[in-house]
């Protein structure tokens, strides 16, 4: 990673998993904040500029996260999907974002966001 700290931002309609990943990643070194949705994702990012990574669940209600990477599409930001759902459909986020299946192995999200950071 540069001296600049790598900015997170954790977009999950689940308060308990939003804070557990937001808490872990900040133990990791990152400064990482949270959205409950897709919407208020827009709104953060709106007030503070595009973070360095963004982390967003799938399948959220109002705007899941197949509707917030499209509205996204063109930012500088990089993306990594969480998703329980192993169909055929999270192909078409393959291009656009890393994937990583719920639950998530801590080791494994530390090192997806790293290798985020420095791309």
């Amino acid at each position: 990673m540069s001296k600049k700290r790598c900015k997170v931002l954790v977009v999950d309609d689940d308060a308990d998993t939003r804070e557990a990943l937001t808490t872990a990643l900040t133990d990791a070194g990152f400064v990482v904040e949270g959205a409950g949705g897709g919407e208020q994702a827009l709104d953060w990012i709106e007030a503070k500029g595009e973070p360095d990574v963004i982390l967003v669940d799938l399948w959220m209600p109002d705007m899941d996260g197949a509707q917030l990477l499209d509205r996204l599409r063109g930012g500088r930001a990089r993306v990594i999907v969480l998703s329980g759902d192993s169909s055929a459909r999270l192909v078409r986020f393959a291009r656009e974002a890393k994937l990583l299946s719920k639950p998530v192995d801590l080791a494994q999200l530390e090192a997806a966001v790293k290798e985020a950071c420095a791309a």
